[in-house]
């Protein structure tokens, strides 16, 4: 028995403190190992963000396609390439059954749809118009070259939906997709 009541049998002097000190590294061990995990976390939450807007500019797209092929006479209203984020006016008449010309109604979806952007992409804006490259341009500048135009019923209209993905450093999306009516 030793002085301080511990028997050692290989008398050998047991070091005091030694648990304490593995204690110590293993609680920065773990506290390293609950850091990285919280970043991973932020960083799944900061992904998850933003393919929740890249979802909702789909959405939107599909609406608006939707849309243009409900309103086969009007197709050709649609081609707004130089507005975005404005394009349209309202028409309570088309609201209705009846009193809603093509064009009006053309003018009152593209209304519509431009307030549903807005209201879930931050920063929101869309334009539909005739265009051969639909990944390029900008919001004030949509690119659209008016190329593969013919006539409604052929041409090739592309959506396309710019925002400002926040999660992303503040940086500006696109996208963009073609269909024919």
């Amino acid at each position: 028995m030793n002085k301080n009541g511990i028997n050692n049998m290989n008398g050998f002097h047991l070091d005091n403190g030694f648990t304490l000190l593995e204690v110590l590294v293993a609680m920065v061990v773990l506290s390293v190992g609950l850091l990285s995990l919280a970043g991973l976390q932020v960083v799944g939450l900061r992904t998850g963000h933003s393919s929740y807007l890249r979802t909702q500019a789909t959405i939107q797209s599909y609406d608006i396609i939707d849309r243009m092929r409900a309103n086969e006479g009007g197709v050709e209203y649609y081609n707004k390439p130089t507005q975005t984020g404005s394009a349209g006016t309202e028409d309570t008449d088309c609201e209705t059954v009846t009193g809603c010309s093509t064009a009006s109604m053309a003018a009152h979806d593209l209304f519509r749809w431009n307030q549903a952007i807005d209201d879930v992409l931050p920063g929101g804006v869309g334009v539909v118009c005739v265009d051969s490259t639909p990944e390029d341009g900008d919001p004030t500048n949509p690119a659209c070259d008016n190329v593969g135009g013919g006539n409604s019923a052929t041409a090739t209209y592309a959506i396309k939906i710019w925002w400002t993905d926040d999660k992303a450093a503040g940086t500006q999306q696109l996208f963009a997709t073609s269909f024919r009516p």
